[in-house]
Order: structure tokens, then C-alpha cells, then sequence
């Protein structure tokens, strides 16, 4: 598995960056000063902690910031049959032998090539590309792709796979050598497809994005007030909109003192 410093060191702050570490990094803290016997200072770590925790479980807000991240750029009203290429995105997977290939695959991961094969039925002259890199797994996310989508009928000489990319920048590189200016749907979760465009209009400026995988959903309802209590689910959206944040400070990090 080659890694490179960079790569370990930008993994390893975005975990620690994310909400709920930074709230357990406060309370460790809090805890700290607590038993060192320094009251205001643990009361000063201790509220962020807390407020980290609530704002980030509290179904409304995460919602309403979903939203406003994910419907940034509109989904097609239909799937268009005018691609030379349509373009699937990693999302994540864990190999199990005892599991299908699509019980394998992440929720994004499904939601993912689940849209790059619709796409690809409406347009059989186009070349299906999947990637996404295997980490220390045994099988990369692109392979586990290709199975999927072989069961889905896609004919093997029309999938391209890209195990070896290991994030968003180097997959966008070694795909732009494929599609050329040719006309490409871009197909990622709908939370990582700003991020996504930014590096993959670098190369091309005919990229048709085709988000999946909405977390943020416009409620038709009326909600109960119950709904409104902190959920441990919404943590986890809240990691996603959090994730490209970060990805997208860094980029301009790297940015500026490149």
C-alpha cells in the first residue's frame, strides 16, 4: 500500500477535525480542568462541547444545511442520452466474502453506481468509468463497482475501472486522460459534487454534474415536535456537508502556498 506522508497526515485531520471529536477533544478538556480543580475553565470547555453535540444532532438544522449544500447545483429533470462517458465516483466499501458486491458497497457507493448504470442504459454508446481505491481492503472500491454493474448488464468492454486513485484530485487527473473534452456525466453524492467539479473543470469544460445520494430531504409533512430531539443519525449527515468543508478549505490551503 503506498501512502504518502501527505496523504496519511490530510486523512488523519479530517477524523480529528471532525464535529464530534473536536466536542470529545472539549470534554476531555473540561474533564481536565474539573478534576484539577479549576471550575471556569472546565464551565468554558464544557459549553462548546455541548453545543457542538446539540447543534450537530439536531434534525432541523442539519437538515436545513444539507439542503442549502446539496441543491447548490440541480440534478438533471431527466437523463439524457448525449454522454461519450459517464463517470462514477469511490464512495467507501468494506469487503466481505460472505456478501454480495452491492452489500458491500457503502450507502454512497450504492447510490452512486446505482446512477451510473441508469445513465449507462440510456446511453449504451457510452464508456462507464468507476473508481475508487481499496486503502489497506483487498479489493478496491472500482472493482467492487464493475461487479455491479456487470450484474446490472453493462457489457465488460465498456467499463473502465481506476482502483489506484486514492482521492477526488488524483481521480479527477487520471480519468481526465480518458475523456478528453468529450461530453461526461459526473456522477458523486450530491454533498461532494461541488468539490468534485472544482477539480474535474480543471481538465474539462464539457462535465454535466449528475448528483446522487441527497442526505437532505424537503420534508412535505408537518413535523412533530419529537422530531426536533437530538439524533445520532444526524451526526453522521452533519460529517458529510463537515467533510467537504474541509476538503475545500484544504484545497485552498494548498492553494495559496503552492
Amino acid at each position: 500500500m503506498d501512502l504518502s506522508l501527505g496523504f496519511i497526515v490530510k486523512k488523519w485531520l479530517g477524523s480529528l477535525l471532525m464535529p464530534l471529536n473536536i466536542s470529545l477533544f472539549f470534554l476531555l478538556l473540561s474533564f481536565y480542568f474539573g478534576i484539577t480543580k479549576r471550575p471556569y475553565r472546565a464551565a468554558a470547555t464544557l459549553v462548546p462541547a455541548l453545543a457542538i453535540l446539540l447543534v450537530t444532532s439536531n434534525p432541523w438544522w442539519v437538515n436545513q444545511q444539507l439542503l442549502v449544500n446539496e441543491r447548490e447545483l440541480k440534478a438533471p429533470s431527466q437523463l439524457v442520452d448525449s454522454f461519450d462517458f459517464v463517470v462514477v465516483l469511490g464512495g467507501g466499501h468494506i469487503s466481505d466474502p460472505m456478501l454480495s458486491p452491492t452489500e458491500q458497497l457503502s450507502r454512497s457507493s450504492f447510490a452512486r453506481i446505482t446512477k451510473g448504470i441508469e445513465l449507462s442504459l440510456v446511453n449504451p454508446q457510452s464508456r462507464l468509468i468507476v473508481s475508487g481505491y481499496g486503502g489497506s481492503d483487498p479489493n478496491s472500491n472500482a472493482e467492487l463497482m464493475e461487479k455491479v454493474a456487470r450484474q446490472a448488464n453493462i457489457p465488460p468492454a465498456n467499463i473502465i475501472t481506476i482502483p489506484k486513485a486514492k482521492d477526488t484530485e488524483q481521480e479527477a487527473a487520471v480519468i481526465a486522460t480518458y475523456i478528453g473534452q468529450r461530453p461526461t456525466a459526473l456522477v458523486t453524492s450530491a454533498t461532494h459534487m461541488k468539490r468534485a467539479l472544482q477539480h474535474f473543470n480543471k481538465y474539462s469544460s464539457n462535465i454535466s454534474p449528475v448528483p446522487t445520494d441527497y442526505l437532505g430531504k424537503e420534508v412535505q409533512g408537518e413535523q412533530r415536535l419529537y422530531e426536533f430531539l437530538p439524533d445520532a443519525r444526524f451526526i453522521h449527515r452533519y460529517d458529510a456537508v463537515w467533510h467537504e468543508k474541509l476538503g475545500i478549505w484544504w484545497q485552498k490551503i494548498r492553494t495559496y502556498f503552492s
